[in-house]
């Protein structure tokens, strides 16, 4: 008897794997449907003369499990598949190819889930099931293009703990993003990477699987997006397709043969025969764009994060790189292939984003970084000397596109820090711009203002905008991927937090103020590099009346009763002012509060103060609001003037926009200067704020 149950359980091993698999999906898909429970497995491996599955459903046998080559109009399609029925979501397994007679363990191209990347003992891949996870009826809606403030993150880092995974740890900074204003994060790569135990990520080494020692896995990804959406927080993933690896990369050679590829090899994933295609401009091997299969697995990879992931969008790393050669010549296949996928979010995901590095309205993307932004406006930002700020380079950065040419648009991501910009992979020269500011003394009313002045007119210039992690905090530290985000910070500089969640709602409209800054237009006021003054103006071509006025202090002065044109006459309401003492103990709170333009052209007289900005629009502030309890009466008031104010209520500060909730206007009630709403206590907590309808 000892010896009859492994000849039973080898041959209904033996039976399930007999014929290739009918059912869809590639890598490892379990499946549950009327033929019964299993896992289908698929793998393209055209050169192998076997393929099978060791795994922990059949004692790691190399022999137990092998897959059928597939077989389309009577000729093998280099496509191995097969349904294994001993196989379940949870257990191990690695492909075994054997090509020439030798025979070697490598990961599948497609698993969302292993153990590590790379070879050794242990280091496998599992069995997921995609459809397993809960998203509790997620629909989340991507905000809009003009309503989109990023935060770049990087997954590793930003965590103030990292267990137990750096996904689910970081679900705690949520609320903190959530009040900061932002409503995007855009995640530096989380895929598995090859350079051990951190990376920046641009190393991709497993294209499909998250990072599971530090980062947690696919779970914790999800449940990482699942909890930003709740906050009403888009989440835009970093993808990298021009190069992968090259470490811990068993995609290389991956079904033994290892090609012609003039660098030493690189097989069936990439390119052979020409060496400015093969090596990318940073050195790396380029993928083959050329062949219908390696498309269809970048295509998928897009729509993995998509469908399974929830994400909302992407920033492609440099797309140039995919489609040019090493000596810039156009490769049309990679053309294609970046127009396709871009086609497919766009028509199965509508309002999904898709952003490119460093190429510009091309391809169907949605929006550039910026790249040149950063590196045209901090030398002004850094100059030591007043003097020798130019208020033209300033005003041609806030009113162009920088480095494609043109108007500034929504088709650009305008920053001043970002990975690149502030991390040490690039050199002993890309330091936080504080840093660039005063080397010595980061920290400095200097560093503080000029940094802080530099956001303000970012910020709110035509274009997306976005900031790096730290950066609201006033970080110093060049960017590592061994150093985690310093959240003490958010203590020690409370005040620049707040400036910059203030200049959020301000950017974002968030107060129903300052409805020209999310417009589509914009205008230089004056360029002044005497007094080393730029103002300009925002508005909708929707609703030209609803102006906002950007003024901004380059000199380390007052500028006192200083005449300026503004976009029509009456009166302007200081919406925003950088030198307000709520960001700065030390600063002078000098500035006006509100101005009046008249005349034709219309001009008023403003005051500013040193390094600051002032925002300006017609839409008076919001009323004071004050709430009152008697017994168990809930008075919630606010004054008639200025009018058209509404008030809204939440259950939650944390919760996503629509949360907020307008009060009928049939339950207000007025006296003639005040406009009252009485209401039950409630039992709980209830939060209340004006704000335009």
């Amino acid at each position: 008897m000892a010896l009859l149950f492994p000849v039973l359980a080898a041959f209904a091993l033996a039976a399930t794997v007999s014929a290739q698999s009918t059912r869809p999906g590639w890598g490892s898909m379990p499946y549950h449907d009327v033929s019964g429970t299993g896992v289908t497995f698929r793998v393209w491996a055209p050169n192998a003369t076997s393929v099978t599955v060791p795994g922990g459903f059949n004692g790691w046998s190399t022999s137990a499990a092998p897959l059928i080559q597939e077989v389309s109009n009577s000729l093998p399609t280099g496509v191995w598949s097969a349904d294994m029925t001993s196989a379940s979501p949870g257990q191990q397994y690695k492909y075994y190819i054997v090509y020439n007679g030798s025979g070697n363990y490598k990961h599948d191209p497609r698993s969302r889930w292993v153990v590590n990347a790379g070879g050794g003992s242990g280091n496998n891949d599992i069995i997921y099931d995609p459809t397993a996870f809960n998203w509790n009826g997620d629909n989340f809606t991507t905000p809009a293009l003009k309503d989109l403030f990023i935060y770049e993150i990087h997954m590793g880092t930003f965590p103030a703990s990292s267990t137990p995974s750096r996904f689910v740890a970081a679900t705690n900074q949520l609320d903190y993003l959530k009040n900061l204003g932002v409503n995007a994060v855009e995640l530096m790569p989380i895929m598995e990477f090859g350079n051990g135990g951190n990376s920046w990520g641009y190393d991709p080494a497993q294209l499909f699987a998250v990072d599971n020692a530090q980062y947690g896995g696919p779970d914790a990804f999800k449940t990482f997006v699942q909890a930003c959406h709740a906050r009403g927080i888009a989440v835009l993933l970093d993808v990298v397709h021009n190069h992968y690896g090259p470490n811990l990369l068993d995609m290389w050679n991956f079904d033994g043969w290892a090609g012609t590829n003039s660098v030493g090899g690189g097989g069936i994933y990439f390119y052979q025969s020409n060496v400015n295609l093969q090596i990318t401009g940073y050195g790396d091997t380029r993928p083959n764009f050329s062949s219908n299969q390696v498309c269809n697995f970048v295509q998928d990879n897009f729509a993995m994060w998509l469908g399974e992931g929830h994400v909302d969008g992407f920033r492609w790393d440099t797309p140039y790189t995919m489609t040019h050669g090493n000596d810039g010549t156009y490769i049309p296949a990679a053309g294609n292939l970046v127009a396709a996928i871009n086609a497919m979010i766009h028509t199965n995901y509508p309002g999904k984003i898709s952003l490119a590095e460093d190429v510009y309205n091309y391809w169907g993307f949605d929006s550039s970084w910026d790249t040149g932004y950063p590196y045209t406006v901090t030398p002004v930002l850094t100059n030591t000397v007043d003097a020798g700020r130019n208020m033209t380079t300033v005003a041609n950065a806030v009113q162009d596109n920088v480095s494609y040419g043109g108007i500034a648009s929504l088709l650009r991501v305008v920053f001043l820090e970002s990975h690149d910009v502030v991390g040490d992979l690039n050199g002993s020269t890309h330091v936080r711009l504080v840093t660039a500011i005063d080397p010595v003394t980061p920290n400095s009313y200097r560093a503080r203002k000029l940094s802080t002045l530099g956001a303000a007119v970012t910020l709110t210039a035509p274009g997306v905008p976005m900031i790096f992690q730290g950066q609201e905090m006033l970080e110093n530290q060049q960017f590592d991927s061994g150093r985690n985000v310093d959240w003490s910070k958010t203590n020690t500089y409370s005040y620049i937090v707040r400036f910059y969640r203030d200049l959020i709602s301000a950017r974002r409209n968030l107060n129903g103020c300052t409805p020209g800054l999310e417009g589509d237009q914009c205008s230089m006021l004056r360029v002044d590099n005497v007094n080393k003054l730029v103002a300009f103006q925002r508005w909708s071509s929707a609703a030209p009346n609803q102006n906002a006025v950007v003024i901004a202090n380059f000199a380390n002065t007052t500028n006192n009763n200083y005449s300026l044109n503004f976009p029509s006459a009456g009166t302007w309401y200081v919406q925003f002012n950088s030198d307000s003492t709520s960001y700065g103990p030390d600063y002078g709170n000098n500035g006006s509060s509100v101005v009046t333009a008249s005349g034709n052209p219309a001009t008023a007289s403003v005051t500013i103060g040193p390094y600051s900005a002032l925002i300006l629009s017609q839409i008076p502030p919001a009323p004071p609001l004050s709430i009152t309890q008697t017994n168990q009466v809930l008075t919630v008031s606010w004054p008639t003037t200025p009018t058209g104010w509404s008030l809204y209520t939440s259950l939650s500060l944390t919760d996503g926009p629509s949360a907020w909730n307008q009060v009928p206007v049939t339950q207000y009630q007025t006296n003639g200067t005040t406009v009252f709403i009485n209401l039950n206590s409630p039992a709980g907590n209830v939060f209340y704020r004006l704000q335009k309808p």
